[in-house]
C-alpha cells in the first residue's frame, strides 16, 4: 500500500493513505512499533550472501548453523553486536553482504564443501569411523567442537549436513579428520551494502543499526531511511556512528560503554542503541535508561562537552550519580527546525508517538474501504476520534478535542481523493525538572 506525505498543492497519482504531521504551536506528534533490529553483519566471515536471518531473543542460537558461531561466543565482535541488541529486542535480523570463497577438504572416500563462503569454514573438518554394526560413524566439527553426529551411513546421500555439502570421492574408508581449507574472505564493496539498503523496503523492521563508518555510505543509509519514511510511509529510523544526520529519523550516537568482558566502540553500540529504540513504546523515553551490564562509558564527556553534543543532535552516554551507565537524553539528529518541524522533533519518544499514530492510521483506513461521501466521511470521522481517545487514554497524547481534531475535510474531499485534518497533542517525558525553593 502507497503511503508517506502529499503535497497540498498537487496529491498524489497512487491509491494510498497519505498522512503530513505539522507542528502548530509547541510539541505535538510521538509514536512507534516496536522489538525489531536489523544488522548487517559488514565483514563477518562466514554465512548466506544477501540474505535476512532473524534470530529471536528466546532462541538465538537456531542460526548457529549459518552464522557459524554461537551468539555466546565471546571472541567474535559480530555475536557481541547480535548479543548486546538482543538485551532488549524482540529480534535481531541480520545480513551478510559479503561473505567469501568456500572451504572444502578431501578424505575417507568423502569430499566436504562449507555450505557457505568466508574464512570460517577453513575451522570445519570432518572425521569417518567404522561402525560396529554396520556402516561409518561421521562426525562434523566446528573449531575441534562436534556439532553433528552420523551413525551407520552407507553413502554420502545420507550426510544431510547443516554445515557441509557432502559427495563421494571414491568408496567411504575410515580417517581421522579431514580438514576443509582454501576459504578466502572477499570484503563488501559498496555497491553491495547499498543493495543490502535497498532489499530494506521489502520486510518489516523498527530500527537499523548501521555500523559503517565511511561516509558515504552513511549518507545513502540516511537516504533510504528518509525514502522510505517520507515516500513509502514507512515507520522506520537508522542508528548511525558519529554521522551528524539532522534528521528525526536518524539517530548519531558519539561514545560507547566498557563492559566487564569487553569495550565497545562506537559503530558496535549502534547494536544496542538500535534496540533500545526498537523496544521502546510511545509513552516512554529512553532518557536515562541504564545500559544492562556497562560499567563505565568509553568517552566521558564533560558537563560542557554535553551541553556542545546535545545541542548538536548527539546520542550519547553519561554515568549517574549510582555509578550505573546510561544515556544522557533520547534525541534523535535533528538540529534544523522550521517546515512544520518545531523542537519536539528532536525528541525520540515524540517521534514514536507520530510514527504510532501514523501506522494506525495506516491500518484503520486502507484505500477502497470507505464510500467518499457524507455516510463514509462521518464512519471515518469515528474512527478516528476513537483512535486519538485510545492514544490520550495510553497517555501518548492528551487534550482530544472530539469535536475539532479529527475532521474530513468535505470541500476539498471529492472523487477517489479524501483529504483529513488530523490534530493532536503529545505527552512528553519530565525530564527537565525546576524547583524554586523559598526558605522562610
Amino acid at each position: 500500500m502507497a503511503g508517506g506525505r502529499f503535497d497540498k498543492r498537487t496529491g498524489k497519482t497512487r491509491p494510498g493513505t497519505y498522512i503530513n504531521f505539522e507542528s502548530s504551536v509547541t510539541e505535538l506528534i510521538q509514536s512507534s512499533d516496536r522489538g525489531v533490529v536489523v544488522l548487517p553483519l559488514i565483514g563477518h566471515d562466514y554465512g548466506p550472501e544477501g540474505e535476512f536471518i532473524t534470530i529471536d531473543n528466546g532462541s538465538p542460537d537456531e542460526h548457529y548453523n549459518k552464522l557459524g558461531y554461537s551468539v555466546y561466543d565471546a571472541g567474535n565482535q559480530f555475536m557481541l553486536m547480535i548479543r548486546e541488541a538482543l538485551k532488549l529486542a524482540k529480534s535481531v535480523i541480520v545480513y551478510m553482504p559479503k561473505t567469501g570463497t568456500k572451504a572444502t577438504g578431501t578424505g575417507g572416500g568423502l569430499t566436504g564443501t562449507a555450505k557457505y563462503g568466508g574464512t570460517r569454514g577453513n575451522q570445519f573438518s570432518f572425521s569417518v569411523a567404522s561402525n560396529a554394526a554396520s556402516g561409518w560413524d561421521v562426525n562434523v566439527y566446528i573449531a575441534g567442537t562436534v556439532v553433528e553426529e552420523f551413525v551407520g551411513i552407507t553413502n554420502a546421500a545420507q550426510l544431510t549436513s547443516e554445515y557441509i555439502d557432502f559427495v563421494a570421492s571414491s568408496d567411504i574408508e575410515a580417517v581421522a579428520g579431514v580438514a576443509l581449507e582454501d576459504a578466502t574472505a572477499s570484503e563488501a564493496s559498496n555497491s553491495d551494502i547499498t543493495a543490502f539498503l535497498d532489499k530494506l523496503e521489502s520486510i518489516t523492521f523498527n530500527t537499523l543499526a548501521f555500523p559503517s563508518t565511511e561516509q558515504s555510505l552513511q549518507t545513502a543509509g540516511k537516504s533510504k531511511i528518509v525514502y522510505m519514511r517520507e515516500n513509502m510511509g514507512r515507520c522506520v529510523n537508522a542508528v548511525l556512528p558519529n554521522f551528524a544526520g539532522n534528521y528525526e529519523g536518524i539517530i548519531n550516537v558519539t561514545n560507547s560503554v566498557i563492559l566487564s568482558d569487553a569495550t565497545l566502540t562506537v559503530p558496535q553500540v549502534t547494536a544496542w542503541v538500535a534496540a533500545a529504540y526498537a523496544s521502546a513504546t510511545e509513552t516512554q523515553s529512553n532518557t536515562y535508561l541504564k545500559y544492562d551490564g556497562a560499567v563505565a562509558v568509553n568517552g566521558l564527556k564533560t558537563h560542557e562537552e554535553s551541553i556542545t553534543a546535545i545541542n548538536s543532535g548527539e546520542f550519547f552516554f553519561t554515568n549517574l550519580e549510582d555509578g550505573s551507565v546510561a544515556v544522557e537524553y533520547d534525541i534523535n539528529s535533528l538540529i534544523s527546525f522550521g517546515d512544520g518541524k518545531d523542537s519536539s522533533y528532536r525528541k525520540n519518544r515524540v517521534i514514536r508517538v507520530l510514527d504510532a499514530i501514523a501506522k494506525s492510521i495506516q491500518d484503520n483506513f486502507p484505500p477502497n474501504k470507505f464510500d467518499n461521501d457524507e455516510d463514509g466521511w462521518n464512519i471515518m470521522e469515528g474512527i478516528g476520534v476513537s483512535l486519538l481517545k485510545e492514544y490520550e487514554e495510553e497517555g501518548a497524547i492528551k487534550n482530544v478535542d472530539t469535536e475539532a481534531d479529527f475532521l474530513v475535510d468535505k470541500v476539498r474531499s471529492s472523487g477517489d481523493s479524501t483529504y483529513f485534518d488530523v490534530a493532536i497533542t503529545p505527552v512528553d517525558s519530565a525530564e527537565k525538572l525546576y524547583f524554586s525553593v523559598t526558605t522562610r
